[in-house]
């Protein structure tokens, strides 16, 4: 949780103090909105994209509809899209576009919002340990932002180009992160904020795999544990920190 919270900005790592890392946030955005906005488009009310860059921090790691967000905060469909197209450019989120095969019809195709630092978006939300400790809820977003983060910037040294969007359908089964090459082989990853995993938790894993057949070569659920669980073939449950180091084989 901490690793999360930190993020990966070096200038946040070097503070310490999560006070004075989520000061340095507070500043960093402030710039990132008077100055850097206004090098690559021209938009006078910059209160607004302030205020927009709040609200879509409280959607990281949902569906992202640009004219409910804009009833929400008092501005057009139109001017939210623009506004979310600067912040992406300024690398301070990204849209991940939906997955999809034109044979599937119940697929949505609706771009989910991540910010792209945990760090930057856990200070915009004013998450802290002691508060997700009394309140668990707001840490599974969080860490789905520092997977998907994590996994970009090692998509980004591959040797192998891979592409990286999320899958929803109809009936609200999906899967966090899906992962395709460019011979169409898929990967399925799900992030869950807790210490254990169950079958359950492989359901839209399993519907990615029917859906792509020898194409999908495997399903992991990342979690908040310390063990590698096999979960039949093809599924696996692997700690969180399996993106940077190995884990204990379970027995």
């Amino acid at each position: 949780m901490h690793l999360v919270l930190a993020g990966g900005f070096p200038e946040m790592l070097r503070r310490d103090e999560p006070s004075r890392r989520r000061a340095w946030a507070r500043d960093y955005l402030t710039a990132v909105v008077q100055r850097d906005v206004r090098d690559i488009a021209q938009i006078d009310k910059l209160d607004e994209m302030t205020r927009l860059a709040r609200a879509l921090a409280e959607l990281s790691g949902q569906l992202l509809n640009f004219q409910q967000l804009g009833a929400k905060v008092r501005l057009s469909g139109h001017t939210v899209q623009k506004y979310t197209d600067i912040l992406e450019r300024l690398f301070l989120l990204r849209r991940l576009e939906p997955w999809y095969r034109n044979s599937l019809k119940r697929l949505l195709k609706t771009p989910k919002l991540i910010f792209l630092d945990s760090g930057l978006l856990a200070s915009m939300r004013g998450l802290t340990v002691e508060r997700l400790a009394k309140d668990r809820a707001a840490y599974g977003a969080l860490l789905e932002t520092f997977v998907a983060s994590e996994l970009m910037k090692q998509a980004g040294w591959n040797d192998e180009p891979v592409r990286i969007s999320h899958m929803r359908d109809k009936d609200g089964v999906e899967v966090d992160l899906v992962i395709e090459n460019d011979f169409g082989d898929v990967v399925g990853i799900e992030v869950k904020a807790a210490a254990s995993v169950k079958t359950s938790d492989f359901k839209g894993l399993r519907k990615l795999a029917a859906m792509t057949g020898d194409a999908f070569k495997l399903g992991v659920v990342l979690y908040d544990g310390d063990v590698v669980a096999p979960f039949g073939n093809g599924y696996v449950a692997a700690p969180v920190s399996a993106l940077w180091q190995s884990g204990k084989q379970a027995r």
